[in-house]
């Protein structure tokens, strides 16, 4: 029974070896991959160096912008008849956007078979986590001193905040969470309440953390890393600490169902939830998602509620919730 067990196990070494040679060999003839991502280029440049240095046959090109343009990208493009890109990171909320149109493949990569957690791979091998970000509140320093800064989310609906708060108009994914960590009665009572606050409106968590480094108004709904170094370096903002909840929401990667360069794609994939592409990430002082990696940084609360990507399959409902209770954005 021994001799029979360590049989299958050498054979199916073998089997897996053979199907990373193929998949290489594939990926040289393809000579290219199409990367969609969220992520800003600096980073990006920095995470993808080392594939770069051990796959010097692959022309990489990649797309950035932000979370919702490449939905919408990705969705205009498919309804005619067009398919360019073979690899997407970006919210999952927006990946179970487009595995509702069946533009995703399913990819289980031998890089999840440890060292991911619960929850960070989907069940079906649609998408798996490769960073993951906190929402928190964000303050200008020169505008707000540490002691008047808000210490909890119901201080945002204090009157002095009125007009003085700003957020993502695409931060759907931190309203459902909200709602199911709180339950719907009092989430939404909270978020009615916010959108009587009148907050300012920004595309883009990245251009939304420079502003507020600028004082273009003292509050922020921010992801941490964006107001930290090196994407904020040297500038004037803070996070609060502590908050109760902190909405830790995951950034997943996917590949086309009709990706032009499906093996380049694999191996992309591949690198980017292995250690050594997730450390890449970690440098970048990203949160990445390996549970067998010491994390950048500690965590900003105690309180953390990881998004449930379950979520995503009422999209429609949250996202028209969103727009309806916090308002058009700001001239």
């Amino acid at each position: 029974m021994k001799c029979g067990l360590a049989l299958v196990a050498i054979f199916g070494v073998a089997i897996c070896a053979n199907a990373v040679a193929d998949t290489l060999e594939d990926a040289k003839r393809e000579g290219e991959v199409v990367w969609y991502t969220s992520m800003n280029v600096s980073d990006a440049d920095a995470v993808l160096k080392p594939f770069r240095e051990r796959r010097p046959f692959l022309e990489i090109s990649f797309v950035r912008a932000t979370s919702d343009r490449i939905r919408n990208h990705i969705l205009s493009d498919a309804a005619d008849g067009r398919s360019t890109w073979d690899v997407v990171a970006f919210r999952v909320f927006d990946v179970a956007a487009l595995i509702r149109q069946g533009l995703v493949a399913q990819y289980r990569s031998a890089e999840t078979a440890a060292g991911f957690p619960p929850g960070s791979v989907d069940a079906e091998g649609r998408w798996a986590a490769i960073f993951s970000h906190e929402y928190v509140i964000g303050y200008n320093t020169r505008l707000v001193k540490a002691a008047d800064a808000p210490k909890s989310w119901q201080d945002l609906l204090a009157p002095r905040w009125a007009g003085r708060f700003a957020l993502d108009e695409g931060d759907v994914e931190w309203y459902a969470a909200m709602l199911d960590y709180w339950g719907r009665d009092k989430g939404a009572a909270f978020m009615r309440a916010l959108g009587q606050q009148k907050p300012h409106r920004v595309r883009g968590h990245q251009a939304l953390a420079r502003q507020l480094g600028a004082g273009q108004f003292p509050l922020a709904l921010v992801y941490s890393s964006d107001i930290e170094p090196p994407r904020l370096a040297n500038a004037p903002a803070q996070s609060v600490k502590n908050l109760d909840p902190v909405i830790m929401a995951p950034t997943a990667v996917a590949i086309s169902n009709t990706a032009p360069h499906p093996a380049a794609a694999r191996l992309l994939v591949d690198y980017l939830l292995s250690k050594e592409g997730q450390q890449a990430i970690r440098s970048r002082n990203r949160a990445a998602v390996r549970s067998d990696l010491e994390p950048a940084k500690a965590r900003s609360s105690p309180h953390i509620h990881p998004l449930n990507p379950r979520l995503a399959e009422n999209f429609a409902e949250y996202e028209a919730e969103f727009r309806r209770v916090l308002g058009k954005r700001q001239p």
